[in-house]
């Protein structure tokens, strides 16, 4: 009668090399995961007036759920479609709305055409999310030669 050795220990062990090629990738797609800033998105009013800025913070087709339409600093070009209500993210400089969607080439689009800043958008209001919060603000409704001016009523 012939035995088989018996072993206590599997033979198979995990390789650290194999782990951590495995796992880098994994963490490199979840750390560069795409906000779709700019992505066109619904505030849920009619169109109000452009000095005041509306958001939903509840906004199902933004990664976010943050979608802005900013008060306007700056008058928009009336020869072109409209800039809508966008997606934003919170941001700390403009670094991180440099991958926001713009408009292109599409006509009838209301995505953003001139990029995107880190601003402070909304003054400090008790029933908004982002009073006082730095977000993503397309630079349509900006203006630019103006430096940042953070609202009188905010810390």
């Amino acid at each position: 009668m012939t035995s088989l050795p018996s072993s206590s220990r599997s033979s198979w062990s995990p390789n650290p090399l194999l782990l951590l090629f495995a796992t880098v990738p994994l963490l490199l797609a979840l750390a560069c995961a795409d906000k779709h800033i700019g992505r066109p998105c619904l505030i849920g009013l009619p169109a109000g007036d452009p000095n005041i800025a509306a958001v939903n913070p509840q906004a199902l087709e933004c990664p976010s759920r943050l979608c802005l339409l900013p008060a306007q600093e700056t008058t928009l070009d009336s020869t072109k479609t409209p800039t809508g209500a966008l997606c934003t993210d919170y941001c700390t400089s403009d670094d991180d709305c440099a991958d926001g969607e713009k408009r292109g080439n599409d006509k009838n689009s209301t995505r953003c055409i001139t990029g995107f800043s880190c601003r402070t958008p909304i003054a400090n209001l008790e029933s908004n999310p982002l009073s006082c919060k730095r977000v993503c603000v397309c630079r349509d409704f900006l203006n630019v030669q103006e430096p940042e001016t953070r609202p009188k009523s905010c810390p």
